[in-house]
Protein backbone atom coordinates (compact mmCIF):
# COMPACT_ATOMS: atom_id res chain seq x y z
CA UNK A 1 0.00 0.00 0.00
CA UNK A 2 1.39 3.43 -0.91
CA UNK A 3 1.95 6.12 1.72
CA UNK A 4 -0.82 8.22 0.20
CA UNK A 5 -3.29 5.33 0.29
CA UNK A 6 -2.32 4.54 3.90
CA UNK A 7 -2.95 8.21 4.90
CA UNK A 8 -6.30 8.24 3.15
CA UNK A 9 -7.50 5.15 5.02
CA UNK A 10 -6.08 6.17 8.41
CA UNK A 11 -7.80 9.57 8.58
CA UNK A 12 -11.52 9.71 9.32
CA UNK A 13 -13.63 11.43 6.69
CA UNK A 14 -14.77 14.92 7.57
CA UNK A 15 -18.45 15.61 8.03
CA UNK A 16 -20.16 18.10 5.74
CA UNK A 17 -19.85 20.96 8.23
CA UNK A 18 -16.17 20.28 8.95
CA UNK A 19 -15.28 20.80 5.31
CA UNK A 20 -16.15 24.49 5.58
CA UNK A 21 -15.03 25.34 9.11
CA UNK A 22 -11.47 26.51 9.77
CA UNK A 23 -9.42 24.42 12.18
CA UNK A 24 -8.88 27.29 14.60
CA UNK A 25 -10.45 27.64 18.05
CA UNK A 26 -11.76 31.15 17.40
CA UNK A 27 -13.54 32.68 14.40
CA UNK A 28 -13.69 36.36 13.51
CA UNK A 29 -17.10 37.96 13.01
CA UNK A 30 -16.55 37.86 9.25
CA UNK A 31 -15.78 34.13 9.28
CA UNK A 32 -18.76 33.41 11.52
CA UNK A 33 -21.03 35.48 9.24
CA UNK A 34 -19.89 33.53 6.17
CA UNK A 35 -20.42 30.15 7.85
CA UNK A 36 -23.83 31.14 9.19
CA UNK A 37 -25.04 32.34 5.81
CA UNK A 38 -25.24 36.04 6.60
CA UNK A 39 -25.02 38.24 3.51
CA UNK A 40 -22.29 40.33 5.17
CA UNK A 41 -20.59 40.84 8.52
CA UNK A 42 -22.78 43.91 9.13
CA UNK A 43 -25.85 41.64 9.12
CA UNK A 44 -24.22 39.48 11.82
CA UNK A 45 -23.40 42.63 13.82
CA UNK A 46 -27.00 43.83 13.58
CA UNK A 47 -28.30 40.41 14.69
CA UNK A 48 -25.89 40.44 17.65
CA UNK A 49 -26.90 43.97 18.65
CA UNK A 50 -30.62 43.18 18.52
CA UNK A 51 -30.27 39.88 20.41
CA UNK A 52 -31.25 37.69 17.43
CA UNK A 53 -27.90 35.94 17.00
CA UNK A 54 -28.26 32.25 17.94
CA UNK A 55 -24.65 31.96 19.17
CA UNK A 56 -22.69 33.86 21.80
CA UNK A 57 -19.92 36.19 20.67
CA UNK A 58 -17.18 37.79 22.73
CA UNK A 59 -14.43 40.37 22.60
CA UNK A 60 -10.76 39.68 23.23
CA UNK A 61 -8.69 42.24 25.14
CA UNK A 62 -6.13 43.85 22.87
CA UNK A 63 -7.94 42.85 19.66
CA UNK A 64 -10.57 44.70 17.68
CA UNK A 65 -13.93 43.22 16.84
CA UNK A 66 -16.07 40.35 17.99
CA UNK A 67 -15.29 36.63 17.91
CA UNK A 68 -17.09 33.29 18.20
CA UNK A 69 -15.88 29.89 19.37
CA UNK A 70 -15.47 27.57 16.39
CA UNK A 71 -17.07 24.60 18.14
CA UNK A 72 -20.18 26.67 18.91
CA UNK A 73 -20.60 27.76 15.27
CA UNK A 74 -20.02 24.17 14.13
CA UNK A 75 -22.65 22.86 16.57
CA UNK A 76 -25.14 25.50 15.40
CA UNK A 77 -24.48 24.64 11.76
CA UNK A 78 -24.87 20.89 12.33
CA UNK A 79 -28.06 21.41 14.37
CA UNK A 80 -29.51 23.71 11.70
CA UNK A 81 -28.68 21.29 8.89
CA UNK A 82 -30.13 18.34 10.82
CA UNK A 83 -33.35 20.26 11.58
CA UNK A 84 -33.85 20.96 7.90
CA UNK A 85 -33.00 17.52 6.59
CA UNK A 86 -29.37 18.25 5.76
CA UNK A 87 -27.96 19.57 2.54
CA UNK A 88 -29.76 18.71 -0.66
CA UNK A 89 -28.69 19.19 -4.23
CA UNK A 90 -30.68 21.79 -6.17
CA UNK A 91 -32.94 20.46 -8.88
CA UNK A 92 -31.82 20.85 -12.46
CA UNK A 93 -32.30 24.43 -13.61
CA UNK A 94 -32.47 25.77 -10.03
CA UNK A 95 -29.70 28.04 -8.66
Amino acid sequence: MSDQARLATSRPLLSGAELFIPRTPILSAGEAARLMGCPCSEALTKARQTGRLPIPMFQIPGRRGWFAATHVVKAWLEQTLAAHGGVTEPEEGQP
